[in-house]
């Protein structure tokens, strides 16, 4: 079990190096790495003074500790395999309107390589369902920085797709912002008399309940079954995946960042 935990701990700090060397920068949730090679540490540590000093280490202790870690990656694995299972939708379709999925920009405002594939997927799906409208989904990631919509559509629109297909939501901040401001700007394109949403202490509710539609969703690979989770939790809607590929130097890292943001995200209620 000690080698099991030191080992552990050094793929978990080795691939923390290798994102920061490949990514040539500090990538969201990075910590998740240098937090799961402490905790194997600790367990490492714990099993080293138990046998030293059962009087120090209690076996109940020591016992427990294993035990919240173990569970601990048991219930990561298992929503890994659940996100696993949405990545690639085989379903068929041609929905009035598919939401693209922000990824955040660059410090210099040009296109992240995630977002570049995301909307390379949504090009690809645009040649195959010429009717689709596109919601660009994704506000400021910076002070006096274009919105992640804005430099969405610039690309797209350098690519052949018409600004008339294309509609812009630049205030989310996040994937359940993603979904639900999206929903609300077509609910008041289709409803302009009427209000749809209103903010009290940072909260949105709709006012009243939307038309149904027939929704997509862009997205990586391994953000598709919680944006569809969110979709379908919250206004009913089934959505139609389309899932962009991912890299796959970083896609264990993506997974297990999506891991806890779908933990986080069934805690809130929001899927």
């Amino acid at each position: 079990m000690t080698a099991f935990f030191l080992s552990a701990a050094g793929v978990s700090a080795v691939y923390f190096v290798v994102l920061l060397v490949y990514a040539k920068q500090l990538l969201s949730g990075s910590w998740i790495w240098l937090f799961f090679a402490g905790v194997c540490l600790v367990n490492a540590l714990l099993r080293y003074l138990h046998a030293k000093s059962p009087a120090r280490v209690s076996l109940f202790f020591l016992t427990f500790a294993h035990t919240i870690s173990l569970l601990g990656m048991v219930v990561l694995m298992a929503a890994g395999i659940v996100i696993a299972s949405g990545m690639h939708p085989k379903e068929k379709g041609s929905p009035e309107y598919a939401i693209v999925l922000g990824a955040g920009l660059k410090p210099d405002g040009t296109l992240s390589k995630t977002l570049r594939q995301r909307l390379d997927a949504a090009l690809r799906f645009a040649e195959e369902s010429p009717d689709t409208g596109f919601v660009l989904s994704g506000g400021h990631d910076r002070r006096g920085q274009r919105s992640e919509a804005e430099a969405m559509a610039a690309y797209l629109e350098q690519h052949g797709i018409p600004r008339y297909r294309l509609l812009l939501e630049m205030q989310s901040k996040n994937t359940y912002e993603n979904i639900v401001y999206s929903h609300a700007l077509l609910y008041r394109l289709r409803n302009e008399s009427n209000p749809c949403f209103f903010d009290l202490r940072g909260e949105s509710f709709l006012l009243v309940s939307p038309e149904p539609v027939s929704l997509g969703i862009v997205s990586s690979e391994f953000h598709l079954y919680r944006a569809s989770a969110i979709l379908k939790k919250q206004f009913g809607i089934q959505a139609l995946g389309i899932s962009a590929p991912s890299d796959p130097v970083l896609f264990a890292h993506y997974l297990a960042r999506e891991s806890i943001a779908l933990l986080k995200d069934k805690f809130l209620g929001r899927l």
